[in-house]
C-alpha cells in the first residue's frame, strides 16, 4: 500500500525541525547536568583539600607552640654548656692544694716530721719541721735527711726553687717515757724552715690554702 503525504512541503519542515528542537533540548539539559555533576565533584574536592590543609596548619601551629615550649630548655643548654665551658677552662687552671699537700707528704722523709705547711699560688710553699740530731760532732744525719727533702720536693712537677731557709739545732719536747711516765723527755732536733715556688698555670686564679700538720704521736725514747 503507497502512502501519499498531502501536507504542504513547509508543514513537513517544520514538523522535522519541530523533532530536531526536542533533541537539541534534551541534549542541552544533558549537558548542563554532565557540568553541575562535574562542578560538585570539583567543589568537594576542593572542599577536602581545603579540610586538610586546614588540619595541616593547626598541627603546624601546635608543634610550633611546642617547639616554643622547648626552646627555653634549648637555650639553657647553651647556658650550660657556656658554665661548662667556664668551669672547665678555669679548672685546667686549678692548682689542687690538697694534691700537693699529699704529694709533699709523701716525698718526706722517715726522720722528718712537719710542724706546718703553708701553700698558695701568690705566696707559693712555706714549710717547718724537726728531724733527730746525733750527739757526736761529726757531721749529723740531720742534715743529710734536710737535704734528701729538699731534693724530693724540687723533683715534684708543681715546685720548683725550694731552698732551705734556716736549720737551728733545737731541744724538740714532746717525746714521752714508756710506762705511762708524764715527764717529758727533750730530743736533739735540728728545726728547719724551707720555701719553694709553685708553677701556676696560665688559666689559674689566685688562690690560698693555709694546712696545719700536727706533730707525731708520742713515742718511746
Amino acid at each position: 500500500m503507497v502512502r501519499v503525504n498531502l501536507l504542504p512541503r513547509e508543514v513537513i519542515e517544520r514538523r522535522k525541525y519541530e523533532q530536531l528542537y526536542r533533541y537539541v533540548f534534551i541534549g542541552a539539559v544533558g549537558m548542563v547536568l554532565i557540568v553541575l555533576f562535574a562542578y560538585a565533584g570539583i567543589f568537594l574536592l576542593g572542599q577536602q583539600k581545603s579540610d586538610k590543609l586546614q588540619t595541616l596548619q593547626e598541627e603546624t601551629k601546635q608543634y610550633q607552640s611546642q617547639a616554643d615550649a622547648f626552646s627555653i630548655f634549648e637555650s639553657k643548654e647553651q647556658e650550660l654548656l657556656d658554665r661548662e665551658q667556664v668551669a672547665q677552662t678555669a679548672l685546667a687552671g686549678r692548682i689542687d692544694m690538697g694534691m700537693l699537700a699529699e704529694e709533699v707528704s709523701l716525698v718526706l722523709p722517715d726522720e722528718v716530721w712537719l710542724g706546718s705547711v703553708s701553700i698558695s699560688e701568690k705566696d707559693g710553699l712555706s714549710l717547718s719541721g724537726n728531724t733527730p740530731r746525733s750527739t757526736s760532732e761529726s757531721v749529723d744525719v740531720a742534715y743529710k735527711s734536710i737535704a734528701k727533702l729538699l731534693v724530693r720536693l724540687n723533683e715534684l712537677p708543681t715546685l720548683f726553687d725550694v731552698w732551705l731557709v734556716t736549720a737551728t739545732n733545737a731541744d724538740w719536747v714532746g717525746w714521752s717515757v714508756p710506762e705511762g711516765d708524764a715527764v717529758p723527755l727533750a730530743a736533739k732536733v735540728v728545726g728547719f724552715q724551707a720555701t719553694g715556688k709553685i708553677e701556676i698555670p696560665a688559666a689559674s686564679a689566685a688562690s690560698t690554702g693555709t694546712i696545719a700538720v700536727p706533730a707525731p704521736p708520742a713515742a718511746g725514747n
